[in-house]
């Protein structure tokens, strides 16, 4: 039995999907998306943009495109907190200089603040991006384009299907990447402008990972380990440990190489990781013009 069908079916509605669902009703096409719930991996209390990565201070391919377009999609639905100040060890600066291009910066003190990085915060986000879109809640057991299989038996059909899912449903195309969990602390104090170096600290808020990846889902509790890793990272960047009101953990997705590729019957939108929210709108930008 078919439920629904659509020009574009999206399956999943995390910060990928949301932003490429909203790109194609933009655009007037018959889109739906499909999921068991809003987000998950995409509901931290808080989401870093930022194109310098890492310990290593590497500028993601594409950064300051894919910076531009976050800047232009987002703002339109949410405050953006703007500046992102990265502590730079005195040996590294010469490297770091270097990396930097066309990004927007300035040197202060011991480091370097990303004027156009940014954080914000995703769950107001989401709830803005679904408003006006059609959905079909549900679980999905089955790829078969043109058809989504449902818990069921329900059938939803798509002239294009996307997966714009995570790590809980990439069994379903046979996607093999690695399931990073992260932990974010909520914090009673407050950080107007994100500190990042190892771990952040932006708005109320904590973050960061060092557990290795996984290739089944798993959404583990936190251990003291890593609450005390946070911990000690914060207090690097502020000179003392915040307090602690509660905590999210999530479970991100990463594929080891495109993240946006043809597979039966549609396309693929995931992989990104700790990068979905700095890419998700120049992908599904570029989705939305092939489609």
């Amino acid at each position: 039995m078919v439920l629904k069908e659509a020009e574009v079916v999206v399956l999943g509605a995390g910060v990928a999907g949301l932003v490429l669902a909203r790109r194609l009703l933009e655009r007037g096409l018959r889109v739906l998306v499909v999921a068991e719930a809003l987000g998950e991996a995409s509901r931290p209390p808080v989401a870093l943009v930022n194109p310098l990565r890492g310990k290593r201070f590497t500028l993601a391919e594409e950064g300051e495109r894919a910076l531009e377009a976050a800047l232009l999609f987002y703002g339109r639905f949410v405050p953006l907190h703007l500046g992102v100040f990265r502590p730079v060890p005195e040996a590294d600066r010469a490297k770091v200089a270097g990396r930097l291009s066309g990004l927007k910066h300035r040197w202060e003190g011991e480091g370097v603040l990303l004027e156009e990085a940014f954080w914000l915060e995703p769950r107001p986000l989401l709830a803005r991006l679904a408003e006006g879109l059609p959905f079909l809640w549900g679980r999905v057991l089955a790829w078969e384009p043109p058809h989504l299989v449902l818990e069921g038996g329900g059938r939803v059909r798509g002239e294009v299907m996307v997966y714009a899912g995570g790590g809980r449903g990439a069994h379903l195309l046979g996607l093999g990447g690695r399931l990073i969990p992260g932990l974010v602390l909520t914090l009673w104090d407050y950080f107007p402008r994100a500190l990042s170096y190892r771990v952040y600290l932006a708005g109320a808020a904590l973050g960061g990972s060092y557990l290795p990846g996984e290739e089944g889902y798993r959404l583990l509790p936190p251990t003291e380990g890593e609450v005390e890793w946070l911990l000690q990272g914060a207090e690097a960047l502020v000179g003392y440990r915040p307090r602690v009101a509660s905590l999210w953990r999530g479970v991100r997705f990463r594929l080891p190489g495109p993240h946006l590729f043809p597979v039966e019957g549609g396309f693929a939108l995931t992989g990104l990781g700790s990068t979905g929210f700095l890419y998700a709108p120049l992908l599904a930008k570029r989705l939305a013009e092939r489609l």
